[in-house]
């Protein structure tokens, strides 16, 4: 049996759900059998102790001001091998990017729920071993993020979208299912709609480079290789019997994110280009295009276009039964004129 203790103090913990009640540390304990448990639970042991040793070699990167939750960006595909050293953090943390997540902050007047994320740092594109990946995935490349922001925990419903729409333009109907058969200049007038409603200018798609900043966890990618430990995250084509299922009901990425992977595959805001292998800053895509940008995967994807780093394309005014929308909130949308398409100029 796998003994449970916080990976930050060290300390016992109880139940189902690591949570240690001196420090606060709280994340889902591991699925499956022992051996699997094991594996999972030491890996995380492993990254909160590189954490650990940061800490106590006085980084400022790692510093908490305020009750929260710490999680592990991987930008490797493995740690350094862990030793007694004290130093062991100063090595290791140049190839870590740490990223705060607050509780859910806000629901709006439709009941979506946002998780806020702060901006960061990140490698964005799939790695040049990566033998699923397309070329238009590559190369891998760094992307910042200069402002933090919030995203929708769920993809939109066929609720909320027919309380503002008032239609439902889904294949499969279902409150609680995701909205979809959309195209992309719908999904604008959709959040149009929504900011006129609230009388705001913070709704709209997030960029592709926010997307793949969100869904990117270092478990989650590790299981994309592995399309029965894929099922504990995403509805694809092996496992979601021909259509979508009710939003959230599969497991949470690290940010508390869901169904970031499968279910409906999820408009963004760029159009679609090659990307750049030097850095990006708040990256928006080329500024005109043919194609629009889709990512996640669908409840019809092969498991293999399941992964964090698939890209497709689709035109902006194609609908289809595989293809939905996740929303973002913008603290200063209209003051930033490439977004002026999410909401009303008068």
């Amino acid at each position: 049996m796998v003994e449970k203790k916080c990976p930050v103090c060290f300390g016992p913990v109880d139940g189902d759900r690591i949570r240690c009640p001196s420090c606060g540390w709280d994340f889902p304990a591991a699925c499956g059998d022992t051996v699997e448990a094991a594996r999972w639970l030491l890996s995380r042991i492993a990254e909160a102790r590189a954490i650990w040793h940061s800490r106590k070699a006085g980084s400022s990167a790692v510093e908490e001001q305020e009750p929260g939750r710490f999680f592990l960006k991987v930008t490797d595909r493995q740690l350094p091998p862990l030793t007694d050293s004290p130093n062991v953090g100063l090595r290791v943390l140049p190839k870590l990017k740490l990223i705060k997540s607050g509780p859910i902050i806000e629901e709006n007047s439709i009941g979506m729920e946002f998780i806020r994320i702060e901006g960061g740092t990140f490698h964005m594109g799939a790695d040049d071993d990566d033998f699923q990946a397309q070329e238009y995935e590559k190369p891998s490349h760094e992307v910042v993020l200069s402002r933090p922001f919030s995203l929708a925990k769920h993809p939109a419903t066929q609720r909320q979208w027919v309380e503002v729409m008032g239609y439902n333009p889904s294949f499969f109907k279902g409150e609680t299912r995701p909205v979809e058969n959309i195209s992309w200049h719908e999904a604008c007038e959709f959040i149009k709609r929504l900011n006129d409603r609230e009388k705001s200018d913070r709704h709209r798609l997030p960029t592709e480079a926010e997307w793949e900043y969100a869904a990117k966890d270092g478990e989650l990618d590790a299981f994309c290789d592995d399309p029965q430990s894929l099922n504990r995250f995403a509805w694809h084509a092996d496992n979601s019997k021909g259509g979508t299922h009710q939003v959230g009901m599969l497991s949470p990425n690290s940010l508390g994110l869901m169904d970031m992977l499968g279910n409906v595959w999820e408009w963004v805001y760029d159009w679609f280009g090659d990307y750049a292998a030097d850095q990006s800053i708040d990256p928006l895509g080329p500024k005109e295009g043919s194609d629009k940008i889709i990512r996640g995967g669908a409840w019809g994807s092969a498991p293999w276009l399941c992964r964090v780093a698939a890209r497709s394309v689709k035109a902006p005014n194609v609908r289809s039964p595989l293809i939905g929308l996740r929303l973002v909130l913008d603290e200063a949308l209209s003051s930033r004129k490439e977004f002026s398409t999410f909401f009303s100029n008068d």
